[in-house]
């Protein structure tokens, strides 16, 4: 398995120059075959990036949408206008809602496309509120049970309903799951229904106890402290392989990661590749 990052904030000294970063996060996963874009980041400035990386969009057998947050659909419309023919893309239905944040002025952070004009450039949505399997091995995680105490929705994030202020559960966050013979590798977008639910909820879906992976946002940079400590120890009992965190992590998060996991952290800029 091959994991490429298209784009994220951030662009490592070591990447090849060129690259543009930016607040998203778009992921290219090579697996047995099979080729999927994770995200579009937060404008089409993913798909200079992935020419430039060698990785040709026009191979996507799908595209799946972790949540319906700009920073990660923001690239769609340039997406499916490079790849110019149809595409499963696999969302909550939930994708469309009117997410907003109060934080620090209230603002619309949902995704900047009607569906019906992603609809006429070729995206063929598929809606999915379970656990499904969208190639072999390879598990969409459908809504995540909120199980622990310590991982809160963050509160500044609201849904509008006409003049109504509503409280954002998020239920359109969803992450993949990937079978591989070293363990599962999980692949973040956001993490809004929170690292640990995440994981416990992909071990139940696929019936595998080892997590190899952990891979993406872990929207740990604005949570609390408690959550943070909370969530390091229990990955750390899981004895994680890998962790490569990026996004919604935060500088300061991960130099924690990389204090804690030593060299079993690395902080996934654009252009990272990963291999399994």
């Amino acid at each position: 398995m091959k994991i490429t990052v298209l784009i994220e904030n951030s662009v490592g000294v070591l990447i090849p120059q060129g690259l543009a970063g930016e607040h998203g996060l778009s992921v290219w996963i090579e697996h047995e075959g099979h080729k999927i874009l994770f995200d579009t980041g937060q404008t089409g400035k993913v798909v200079e990036n992935a020419l430039r990386l060698g990785v040709n969009l026009k191979e996507a057998e799908a595209i799946v949408l972790s949540h319906g947050h700009y920073d990660h659909t923001g690239g769609l419309k340039a997406v499916l206008e490079f790849i110019n023919k149809p595409i499963p893309v696999y969302a909550h239905p939930d994708i469309f809602s009117l997410h907003c944040v109060s934080s620090p002025v209230d603002r619309y952070i949902g995704i900047p496309f009607r569906k019906e004009e992603l609809e006429g450039l070729g995206a063929n949505f598929k809606w999915i509120k379970k656990p499904t399997e969208i190639s072999p091995g390879i598990w969409l995680s459908g809504e995540i049970p909120r199980k622990t105490t310590f991982e809160k929705i963050d509160e500044s994030m609201y849904i509008k309903e006409g003049d109504k202020k509503l409280p954002d559960p998020i239920l359109d966050d969803m992450s993949l799951f990937i079978k591989t013979p070293k363990g599962l590798v999980v692949i973040l977008g956001c993490a809004h229904s929170g690292v640990i639910n995440i994981i416990e909820h992909a071990k139940e879906v696929t019936g595998e106890e080892k997590i190899f992976a952990v891979i993406g946002g872990t929207h740990l940079g604005p949570a609390s402290s408690k959550q943070l400590e909370e969530t390091l120890i229990r990955l750390a009992q899981m004895e994680v392989s890998l962790i490569a965190a990026n996004h919604c992590t935060g500088l300061s998060v991960a130099s924690k990661f990389r204090e804690i996991f030593g060299s079993k952290f690395r902080f996934a800029t654009t252009g990272e590749i990963i291999s399994v």
